[in-house]
């Protein structure tokens, strides 16, 4: 297809959970859609996590925010050094979270605010904004059109739909259609996440609120929630049952605290300073505490974890304790979050999941909800997004079974879909790129480090250094250490120098390169003989 109108490029959020960032160009325009991260996958060795490879897009003008999660926010500090002069675009809230995440980052930047009724306009293109239900206030999809009105490219990457929340608007269908009413090609990007889920239809957040205020009522002592601080919706359904109880809502985690107080900044949460106290302004002997705790995920050091082993240095656990994990296991997680409840209820806490009671519901569609977007949209067209491989297969054999006039397309990282001046749909394959993964002070780690550090962990290390005589014919003295290798190793150190010096006494180090390397193989393979593998191995010369 030459010259065409539209090029949708997502490089990231497809074919995997995290890292959604889209690209979007015309002839005048080049924009992004969010700019997530991916959490790290099991064997990663303790990275923080990975962002798509910023160098392989050209530079856009803007950057338009669906929403405050991580997986679609956590990335902007990179984007910013890669893309200095783009303008960032997000709703109040949106815009409230990202602020507070770049002066943490000693990097504060202009975010421009816009709201749910804006139109945001560009050269080629209108893009504006549809309101939609999620698991976190100010969730918008991204209705993008000609300037004829002929053509209609909706993207919503995470969304439900809920008639019955108090807390919001229920999605804006009736905007949607009245937009699109005249387009003759409408294009829909949509939410993979729940395809597998055997929840037909996503209940309302409501739907939790006579649960919990049935728990609270019987609740004798203590409280402890763990949960998305992100889901300020529920927070609120805390916050309001802590009033009708007597009770006081304790907010436990940086995250925790400063998704709240971002909310309660914009003048979301009534009754907050009546009911909400801060850790530092309560006991722990109180009864009559609701503590919502930060790291829902088990994350190593969230707040829920510490709580659990009885490390956190405000409360600690008790038999007559309530505990209630009010989310949902992200895939990986599970492991580490079972072992967190086992560690409680081995105290004698009682603990509450969502396998026991509705405590938690997704922030994403089932199978019939996407069945009435598909609907109300009167999509041509439908691409799954935001889901792993096996979620978009399954996303597309559902579109053909259950809406079979519309066209499915199967579309991945780097690829690319061209739309014509015509509206016609071209799907092209792209090159792939690994994503950039990111430690410490948000710098890049090279993927060979990887290697390096599984051998490190896996194998342990040897250290010796040497000092050799001016005429390099003798080694004056030596010193060794070992780092990961059992306590055998070190118990017998004597026998490890002795192999040591009469090793020396053959070796002489005139080629010193050569004569170093043959020292770390032999030193190797003395370990090899004693643990069954080789340890990593560094010989420095002094």
């Amino acid at each position: 297809m030459k010259n065409p109108f539209l090029k949708v490029k997502p490089v990231g959020g497809i074919g995997q959970i995290g890292s959604n960032m889209t690209l979007i160009q015309s002839e005048k325009d080049t924009i992004l859609i969010d700019a997530g991260i991916l959490f790290p996958y099991e064997d990663f060795f303790e990275i923080d996590y990975l962002i798509p490879d910023l160098t392989t897009i050209p530079k856009p003008s803007h950057l338009v925010i669906t929403h405050g999660h991580e997986d679609h926010i956590g990335a902007i500090f990179h984007v910013i050094k890669q893309f200095p002069e783009i303008k960032i675009l997000a709703t109040a809230f949106t815009a409230g979270i990202i602020r507070k995440k770049l002066e943490a980052l000693h990097n504060p930047y202009p975010i421009t605010e816009y709201r749910a009724f804006d139109q945001l306009g560009f050269h080629d293109f209108t893009i504006d904004p549809i309101h939609v239900n999620h698991s976190i206030p100010e969730t918008v999809g991204l209705l993008l059109r000609d300037h004829k009105e002929e053509f209609s490219l909706f993207f919503i990457s995470d969304f439900k739909i809920d008639f019955k929340t108090k807390y919001e608007r229920p999605f804006d269908f009736e905007k949607l259609q009245k937009l699109t009413k005249k387009s003759t090609r409408k294009i829909l990007l949509v939410d993979s996440t729940n395809i597998t889920s055997s929840t037909q239809e996503t209940p309302s957040e409501a739907d939790l609120a006579p649960v919990f205020d049935e728990i609270f009522e019987s609740a004798e002592r203590r409280i402890f929630i763990t949960c998305f601080a992100s889901n300020i919706h529920r927070l609120m359904t805390f916050i309001s049952l802590c009033k009708k109880h007597g009770r006081k809502l304790v907010p436990h985690g940086r995250s925790m605290i400063g998704y709240l107080n971002t909310a309660n900044e914009l003048g979301m949460i009534p009754d907050y300073s009546a009911v909400v106290k801060m850790p530092d302004s309560v006991t722990s002997d109180q009864e009559n505490v609701v503590v919502l705790l930060s790291g829902c995920q088990g994350d190593f050091r969230g707040t829920f974890r510490r709580f659990c082993i009885g490390e956190d240095s405000t409360f600690k656990p008790r038999p007559d304790d309530l505990v209630l994990l009010s989310s949902k296991a992200i895939p990986g997680n599970e492991k580490k979050i079972g072992m967190l409840v086992n560690r409680l209820s081995e105290i004698g806490c009682t603990v509450i999941t969502a396998a026991d009671k509705l405590i938690h519901v997704s922030g994403h569609p089932g199978r019939k909800d996407l069945h009435q977007l598909y609907e109300k949209f009167n999509a041509t067209d439908i691409v799954p997004i935001h889901g792993e491989t096996y979620f978009i297969r399954e996303h597309i054999d559902y579109i053909k079974q259950s809406f079979p006039q519309s066209v499915p397309h199967y579309f991945l990282n780097f690829d690319e879909m061209h739309i014509g001046k015509d509206f016609k749909v071209e799907m092209i394959q792209g090159e792939k790129h690994e994503p950039v993964i990111i430690h410490g002070r948000q710098l890049v780690l090279e993927r060979e480090k990887i290697s390096e550090r599984r051998k490190l962990a896996g194998n342990g290390v040897v250290f010796l250094s040497l000092k050799l005589s001016k005429n390099l014919s003798d080694v004056e003295s030596h010193s060794f250490t070992f780092q990961g290798l059992p306590l055998l190793v070190t118990q017998n150190e004597e026998k490890f120098r002795r192999f040591l010096e009469n090793y020396f006494v053959q070796v002489k180090f005139k080629d010193m390169d050569r004569a170093t390397e043959e020292l770390r193989i032999a030193i190797r393979k003395y370990f090899d003989q004693i643990l069954g593998y080789k340890p990593q191995t560094f010989v420095h010369v002094l």
